[in-house]
């Protein structure tokens, strides 16, 4: 039987604003470690336990899991200045962020990840949004690829979500067939400072969301 109702714990935090952000390869490299140390020290105090002691390891398939710990599931994201973290004992997680910037191919690369539900309601969005409405959509769907983690069976346009009973909170309305039932899965929006949209994906239904403090602000 599957759990319902099981606990997502994110962590979410923003490390670096405006022209703050690297755009040279060696301060991506330093704002990649500095995001990574962020998520270890957040584990540790998940895990009651010195930094020193989380020690990370990736599965076959490249899904970041704690060596030590492999039955809580784990997964973090970075994108621009933005880190955030998702962590749950009741099963496979998955989170993202992105950063939305310009994107000169926004139509055809909407055209190609969106199912026809998702491509119109992006088409509704007021002008100027566009890429804020497909980065809403884009990070449900990679933080659901993330939380599966084992090769995507399938293309993006057939992580269908679609509103909720509240906002925020996502309906997942079709998934491909070897991922299950769409009931068995929890997609929620996290709140993200303007600039930025997240997602975070979860193999539960009816799973609770909590976002803590992130220490240094919040995504």
């Amino acid at each position: 039987m599957e759990p319902r109702g099981v606990l997502v714990t994110v962590w979410a935090v923003v490390l670096r604003t405006g022209a703050d952000v690297p755009r040279d390869t060696a301060g991506k490299r330093r704002l990649r470690a500095e995001a990574r140390a962020w998520a270890g020290d957040r584990l540790a105090e998940r895990l009651r336990a010195p930094a020193a002691g989380v020690r990370w390891e990736r599965s076959r398939a490249g899904k970041p899991r704690l060596a030590h710990d492999p039955g809580l599931y784990v997964s973090y994201s970075h994108s621009g200045g933005a880190v955030v973290l998702a962590v749950c004992a009741g099963g496979p997680v998955g989170v993202d962020v992105e950063r939305v910037v310009p994107r000169p191919h926004l139509s055809e690369l909407a055209a190609e990840c969106l199912a026809p539900a998702e491509s119109a309601a992006w088409r509704e969005a007021a002008p100027g949004r566009e890429a804020y409405e497909f980065a809403r959509l884009w990070t449900r769907k990679e933080a659901v690829l993330k939380a599966w983690g084992r090769g995507f069976p399938g293309s993006l346009a057939e992580v269908v979500t679609g509103p909720g009973a509240r906002p925020g909170e996502p309906a997942v309305l079709a998934l491909p067939a070897a991922l299950g039932p769409v009931g068995l899965w929890t997609v929620r929006d996290l709140g993200a400072p303007d600039g930025y949209r997240a997602a975070v994906a979860v193999r539960a239904p009816a799973a609770r969301v909590v976002v803590m403090s992130g220490g240094a602000g919040r995504a």
